[in-house]
Parts: C-alpha cells; structure tokens; sequence
C-alpha cells in the first residue's frame, strides 16, 4: 500500500519541474530578446541611415540649393568687382604715366624755347644798328606769318561747323485806327491765359439796375462808386467823377491836355474772380470757344480785339496775334504792370488803337 502511493504521487512533482523549467526558458528568452533590440538600437544599420536621410525634407533641401546659389553669386559680383577696380587702378596709372610724360615735353619744349631765345639775343647783340633793325623787322614778319596761319587755321574749322541758324518770325504790323466800342471784343491775358472780359454785358447791367444811387452821388459829392457782376468770371468797379476845371481825379491816369471845362469822367476797372479765369491760347483759337463765339456775336464782319496783356503771358500774345493775322483781324494791345487792374475811361490812357 505504501509503495502505491509513492507511485501516485511521482507524476505530480515532474508536472511542476516542467512547468518551472518553462518558465525559466521563456525568462531567458525574453532576456535574449531585449539584449538584441538594445545593442540594434545602439547601432543603427545601414539601411536605416539611407532611410533617415531619404527621409529629409524637401524645403531643407531648397534651402541649400538657393544658399549655394547665392554663395555662387556673391563670389562672381566679387570678382567683377575685383576687375573692375584693377581696371580703374591701370587707367589712373596710364593717366599719371602720361601726364609725367607731357610736363616733361613741356619742360624740353621751355628749355628749348629758353635756348633759342638766348642764342637769338646773343646773335642780335653782335649785328650792327642797322641789321638789329632788320632783323627786328624780319622778327615781326614772321610772327605775324605765324598768328596769321593759326587764325587762318581757326577760321577753316568755324567755316566748317555746321551753321546755327535762328529763324526770326516777321509779323507785318498794319497802320492804326481808331475802334468803336460796339466793334471791340475786350480779352485778357493773364497767367498764360486768355480770358473774355464781358464789358458790354457788366454795363448793361448798369443800366439795369439804374442809374440814381451813381446821380445822387454825383450830386451830392461830385463822384460815385459802385461794384456790379460777377458776369462770367469777373466783376467791375465802376467809378463816375464831376471834374472841375484843373482838377485830377485820384486813381486815373493824368493827362495835362485835359480840358480845363468840368466834365464827367467814368472808369471801369474789371477784376477776375480767379487767378485761373480762361483758357490756353490754343483752346481759345478753337471753333467751339468762347473767345471765337465773341467774335462771330459781333454784327461787323471783322471786329476788333482788344487785349490786356500782363508780362506773364507775350508769348502767348505772339502766338494770338499770328493767328489774328492770318484772319484779318484787327489787334489793340494795352500792356499792364503786375498788380495793377485792367480797365477802360472816358478819358485818360485806357483807350488804345487798333492794327
């Protein structure tokens, strides 16, 4: 019985020793196993390296590729520029070699000049009176000789310059006359500019708006003053005076042939309402322009043009009266001196002729 149960018990301990020895063979195992992936990490293969660097971005890469393009660059512009400067270096010596050289032909040319000089004196001091006024003479012959090739040199290369001829526009100027003022049509240029003064259209607007402040004035204080417009870009003082005998009006022209008889002057002084008041000469000589439509309102066939004119603009005014010409129409010029207004009186220096 006893050795029954011996026999049982012998499978049980070798199922444990087995079990252990599995356990200790996947212990080693798995040991072996981490020993291998730690010494792989350690070194990497080959092929992982090419991975890694198949692996590198593309920008980086781009990057390079322009860096090593400007490096490129910046060393040629480098050596252009090192060109350059040697190039500049030799010039400048060439120049310095060539002027050493001049001022040492000057200086051969003086010292010979000094030589001859001399030898010309000593030559002269053994003559006698008579042949030193010979060769004085001869002397003076053949420098004249001399100046007279060298201008004659000068006067060949000028012959042969091209000439510079400068065309001077010729304008006639016809004979004046004496204009009406229902035949003028009253134009400023100013700033380059040519403008309509509306004369007859302001003093209707005189006898529009009546007459009686301008009487009573005359009447109680021998003078009247009043402002009328704007009418297409100006205005107009208008000024009535009495004048007694000898009198002078302030602000008008003196006229010491003035009648000595009282007498009624007017003055109207017309002020534009901008600087900018018109238009070129060009646009005003077109069809369509207000200038042009003045002169075809006209009920003569060639009414006349009265111009004032500031210093600014006679080039201008050459041009207008070219093209005044070749129509026929007549011209009257008034100059003006800056910062003084244009006008018309009854009497005194606005009044003008006609060519």
């Amino acid at each position: 019985m006893q050795h029954a149960e011996e026999d049982d018990a012998l499978p049980g301990q070798d199922s444990f020793i087995d079990v252990v020895c599995n356990m200790v063979g996947i212990l080693i195992v798995l040991v072996v196993i981490v020993g291998i992936r730690a010494t792989a990490a350690k070194t990497p293969p080959k092929d992982a390296e090419a991975a890694a660097v198949r692996a590198t971005p593309a920008s980086f890469q781009s990057a390079t590729d322009e860096s090593l393009a400007a490096l490129r660059d910046a060393e040629f512009e480098a050596l252009s520029a090192q060109r350059d400067v040697a190039e500049a270096v030799e010039r400048v010596e060439d120049l310095a070699a060539q002027s050493l050289l001049v001022d040492a032909q000057r200086q051969q040319l003086m010292l010979l000049k000094t030589t001859v000089e001399q030898e010309i004196a000593e030559r002269r001091e053994k003559l006698s009176e008579e042949d030193r006024r010979q060769f004085d003479v001869q002397r003076e012959i053949a420098e004249a000789e001399i100046r007279l090739h060298q201008l004659t040199q000068e006067q060949i290369a000028v012959s042969s310059l091209p000439a510079n001829v400068e065309k001077i526009e010729c304008v006639p100027t016809p004979i004046a006359k004496e204009i009406d003022d229902e035949e003028i049509v009253y134009v400023l240029l100013k700033n380059k500019r040519l403008a309509v003064v509306p004369v007859a259209d302001l003093m209707a607007e005189v006898e529009r708006r009546g007459p009686d402040y301008l009487r009573n004035g005359l009447n109680h204080r021998n003078y009247a003053e009043e402002s009328f417009g704007p009418v297409d870009g100006f205005r107009m003082r208008l000024i009535l005076a009495r004048r007694e005998a000898g009198a002078h009006i302030p602000g008008t022209p003196h006229d010491p042939r003035a009648h000595a008889a009282p007498e009624l002057q007017m003055i109207a002084a017309f002020t534009p309402l901008s600087e900018s008041t018109g238009q070129t000469v060009e646009q005003a000589l077109l069809p369509d322009s207000a200038f042009m439509r003045a002169l075809r309102a006209k009920r003569t066939a060639t009414p006349v043009v009265f111009v004032w004119v500031y210093g600014d603009s006679y080039a201008e005014l050459r041009a207008l009266k070219r093209e005044l010409w070749k129509s026929g129409t007549p011209l009257a010029l008034r100059p003006v001196p800056d910062g003084e207004p244009i006008g018309i009186a009854t009497h005194g220096g606005y009044r003008a002729a006609a060519q």
